[in-house]
């Protein structure tokens, strides 16, 4: 083989575009009979597919006139029962033999269709019928029991006199709910001319397993539709003796000649023209089983293949620079992703610190403002300061907290607490919380609640949060003495509660953005209180988590907005009873109560509110004095900083508990850390409760008055 492919080479042509010119001259001859068998097996084609055609098209034609027939049967028989002679017929019973029965009489036939018509009451029974009317037992019977329907109902009666199509026209009135009475009529399905070879069908019936020509559906009126009527065709497929007679001896012998000639002479032509694309392909496994390296690729061969293997030369050169540039762009994304990472990680660093900072001059200034609201005899003017304080204080611990909240609800790192809750609840929770902001902006709120309980797999603070901000936003949005509208729906499978305002509204340009960081709205030049473009954003992340949706929409600036939020509804059967909320119990007795703040100004400011709610109250500033003092000293409750110097606040408490009074004492952590994983660490350091700075000096009030009433026997 070696020998005769040298041979060969000699005289053959060096370009591939010739030595395929020759192997495409031979196998020209293959080309030509394929081309013929295929012509042969087109035209027999099209022949089938004419004639399937046209047999299609006359089924089309039949079940249209079908139809028709049908459509001018339904039609003259809903005239009839509209006609006011029935109508007539139904109370006067002296005339109804005047003209009922020349009326009945005048209607035999259809469309040349025979027609049996029976007039009767609302009972089913015969007050007048045509001529030659006669309807079986069975007939009479399915008429009585589908008339109460007062629906047009149609059906196919089987007998040994052929198949009758009956059908029912009920006459209803205004004046009542139910049928007056009805036409009952029938033809012979065999005097409906379904057209030679063609039959009618009705129901499920299946075409005979030997025929696979389908049925054709009749276009029916509505009262025939549920019967399935269609035209069955038993005419056979193209008549096979039309078809062109191929001569498959003669084709077959010359196919086969060919075809051992052309494999044979492919074969060794191959093997000539793939000798140096060969020596290429082993080039190739080599270079790629074993990577990228040095070797280059041979360029000897026809000129195509030399010219082939000195582009891939060139394209090995090129990668093997592009690789030396990878490596380095690699070297440097690592490094980059690596400095990302580390910036990430201050940054949540920065959140929590920011946080904390924030909180902790906070603390003192909301407890100050408590102190000085809680003095007798203070200056009005006095306690108008307290109370603005008190609100610029919310104010900014609601921007930290969002800011903190969406940190951690964009990273995936809120967890919810779900239980089945219903939605009235929690929507009392949310205009409790807003209720201040309503008032202080004089806006006219409406609470609409289906009366039936909804209810949610959902984290109460959550879902409370959620509508508490979309209430704020419509509150901040909406001039005051406006108008803000909550709604609450159901369907069997979702919760929806709509919140709507007659604000500013929302631009169409920033609608798409609307629930994005940072995206806000322009702000109504009496908005008292500002914001960071977080609530909205906040709101989406928390609904989706619950599985819900949220959208807004707004008919344009100036005429308000309304935002909808749908959550998966429980059903009835998963919906548990819903349990009394506990109450909260009051203040009882003084307490000895140990302040623990490494700031000196929140531990004195808290420690003078509580001794004011006649409690005995001591101060410490770190964790060794506080532990001296519950040596010596007795105390009912130890309220503690986390972030203490030298000992931590988590510490504290462990020892704490291994002392006489503070084994049954009540711990609370008042701290600026208010994440989950903070909240985490104090359960685990045996903290009874976990407040986030500023506190609300109403909460803690009830928590120690809730154990102050627990301890007593």
């Amino acid at each position: 083989m070696k020998l005769l492919g040298s041979r060969w080479t000699r005289w053959f042509p060096s370009r591939l575009a010739h030595r395929f010119a020759l192997v495409a001259a031979a196998l020209a001859a293959v080309a030509l009979v394929v081309t013929t068998l295929a012509s042969w097996w087109l035209i027999n084609e099209q022949h089938d597919q004419a004639l399937k055609a046209l047999t299609a098209n006359e089924r089309q034609f039949r079940a249209a006139t079908v139809g028709a027939d049908l459509n001018a049967l339904a039609s003259r028989m809903t005239e009839i029962a509209a006609s006011t002679i029935l109508a007539t017929g139904l109370v006067d019973s002296i005339g109804r033999e005047t003209y009922l029965g020349p009326f009945l009489d005048s209607i035999r036939q259809i469309n040349g269709i025979r027609v049996q018509v029976m007039f009767t009451d609302f009972q089913g029974n015969e007050i007048a019928s045509n001529s030659g009317a006669r309807f079986s037992p069975e007939q009479l019977a399915w008429l009585r029991g589908h008339l109460e329907t007062g629906q047009a109902v149609a059906r196919v009666f089987t007998s040994p006199q052929g198949n009758e199509l009956v059908a029912i026209e009920p006459l209803v009135y205004p004046r009542t709910s139910s049928p007056e009475g009805a036409v009952f009529y029938k033809v012979d399905l065999s005097h409906i001319k379904a057209g030679p070879g063609m039959s009618l069908a009705w129901g499920t019936d299946q075409p005979h397993p030997k025929d696979d020509t389908p049925d054709t559906l009749v276009p029916s009126p509505k009262v025939f539709e549920p019967l399935r009527l269609r035209l069955h065709s038993q005419l056979s497929g193209p008549d096979v003796g039309m078809k062109l007679q191929v001569p498959y001896l003669h084709i077959w012998l010359i196919s086969l000649t060919l075809f051992s000639a052309v494999v044979l002479v492919g074969m060794l032509l191959a093997r000539l023209l793939t000798l140096d694309l060969q020596r290429l392909e082993a080039f190739s496994r080599q270079l790629f089983g074993s990577g990228l390296r040095t070797e280059r690729a041979p360029e000897g061969g026809s000129h195509e293949v030399a010219s082939l293997a000195q582009s891939i030369n060139d394209m090995l050169d090129r990668l093997h620079e592009q690789h030396a540039d990878l490596l380095r762009e690699r070297e440097k994304l690592t490094a980059l992703t690596e400095v990302l990472q580390a910036a990430d990680r201050n940054k949540d660093n920065f959140l929590a610190m920011l946080g904390h900072e924030l909180r902790n001059p906070l603390s003192p200034i909301r407890a100050g403002a408590e102190l000085l609201r809680r003095i007798p005899d203070t200056d009005p003017r006095v306690l108008r300061t307290c109370e603005m304080i008190s609100r610029q204080v919310g104010h900014m611990t609601k921007i930290i907290n969002d800011l903190l909240d969406v940190s951690r609800v964009t990273r995936g790192m809120v967890t919810l607490e779900n239980t089945e809750l219903e939605l009235a609840e929690i929507i009392s929770g949310a205009v409790e919380q807003v209720r201040p902001l309503m008032e202080a902006r004089q806006h006219h709120l409406t609470v609409t609640v289906a009366p039936e309980p909804i209810t949610v797999m959902a984290d109460r603070a959550r879902l409370i949060q959620v509508l508490s901000n979309l209430l704020a936003n419509a509150a901040n949005y909406t001039k005051p003495g406006g108008q803000v509208w909550v709604e609450v729906t159901a369907s069997p499978t979702e919760a929806v509660i709509k919140v709507q305002d007659n604000g500013v509204g929302i631009a169409p340009d920033l609608m798409p953005e609307i629930f994005d960081l940072f995206t806000q709205g322009k702000r109504a030049s009496d908005r008292r209180e500002g914001g960071l473009g977080l609530g909205l954003a906040l709101v989406k992340h928390l609904v989706a988590l619950h599985g819900g949706t949220v959208a807004a929409a707004s008919p344009g600036m100036g005429q308000g907005a309304v935002f909808t939020v749908r959550l998966p509804r429980l059903a009835a059967s998963q919906a548990i009873a819903p349990t009394a909320m506990p109450v909260a119990a009051t203040t009882v007795g003084k307490l000895r109560i140990l302040v623990v703040d490494d700031n000196v100004d929140a531990a004195h400011s808290l420690a003078q509110v509580l001794s004011l709610d006649g409690h005995s109250v001591e101060v410490s500033h770190d964790g060794p004095s506080a532990l001296a003092l519950a040596r010596t000293s007795s105390f009912d409750a130890f309220i503690l900083d986390i972030g203490l110097p030298g000992m931590a606040g988590t510490e504290l408490a462990r020892r704490l508990r291994t002392l006489p009074s503070g084994e049954d004492a009540l711990l609370i952590a008042l701290t600026g850390y208010g994440q989950v994983s903070d909240r985490q660490k104090s359960a685990e350091a045996s903290f009874d409760h976990h407040l986030v700075k500023p506190a609300d000096c109403d909460a803690l009030q009830r928590l120690l008055g809730d154990w102050a009433h627990a301890r007593q026997p």
